[in-house]
């Protein structure tokens, strides 16, 4: 699971996925993005641009890496040295993809990189199902989470209600969604598991309309842009994941 701070900040925990955080692993990675009080529609349009093109690419770079491992190296599993790797490469280039932001050139390279193993993190899991022929309910997660997130970001980026203070609530959603979900996997409970996800695919769909909704309040400059990215990039990875394990569930 993935974690993602957004108490206006970028940088603190959130929580997802498979078992937990948005900036990777929880952890801060950068300090606030620079708040404009009165930016204009052009300027909100353009970042709006930015940011939908970014975070196109930043799916696509995912998928490459889902199918590098799943079908070039067939992972299915990591070991304990390698997923310790995996994890430090991910805090790594988050952190990078935050802190030179306003590069040129590198900004992207680390934005690019980090979703690209992300999507490496999660090929076991891929070639697993496509393996056992159930590569459709992974079609189907996407579908899913495309649609929710075309939805959501619509919704979000039209309505008039303010979801600006809803940041410290979801910081604590996510806190407790990782404590329940440490706790199952000692308890292994299947309704809890059931409540995990179920709540996930609620929480990061109130997260993702707080990121997007946010776009309104930064100026345009391409560093706000990547790192609005991230955010809304880490939003949609959760759903997907999410949506992944209910969709399993229904099979058993």
């Amino acid at each position: 699971m993935w974690n993602n701070n957004n108490n206006n900040n970028w940088g603190n925990n959130q929580g997802g996925g498979w078992g937990g955080n948005r900036n990777p692993y929880g952890g801060g990675a950068s300090q606030p993005a620079v708040y404009s009080q009165a930016t204009s529609m052009t300027d909100r349009s353009s970042l709006v641009t930015k940011v939908m093109w970014f975070t196109s690419f930043s799916i696509i770079a995912a998928m490459a890496g889902a199918w590098t491992g799943a079908f070039q190296l067939k992972l299915t599993s990591f070991s304990g040295g390698t997923w310790i790797l995996m994890l430090i490469a991910e805090i790594g280039l988050m952190i990078g993809a935050f802190a030179l932001r306003e590069r040129s050139g590198i900004n992207f390279v680390m934005l690019y990189g980090f979703t690209f193993v992300t999507g490496l993190t999660i090929s076991p899991i891929i070639h697993l199902l496509t393996d056992t022929g159930n590569g459709g309910i992974i079609i189907q997660a996407l579908g899913a989470t495309a649609g929710l997130t075309v939805a959501l970001s619509f919704y979000a980026w039209t309505t008039k209600r303010d979801f600006s203070g809803f940041g410290p609530y979801l910081f604590v959603a996510v806190i407790g969604l990782v404590i329940v979900g440490l706790l199952n996997m000692f308890f292994h409970s299947a309704m809890l598991q059931s409540v995990i996800m179920y709540a996930g695919v609620l929480i990061f769909s109130f997260y993702l309309i707080f990121d997007v909704q946010r776009t309104k309040n930064f100026q345009n400059t391409v560093g706000n842009a990547i790192a609005l990215t991230i955010s809304i990039y880490l939003d949609i990875l959760n759903l997907f994941l999410f949506i992944l394990q209910i969709l399993l569930s229904f099979r058993d």
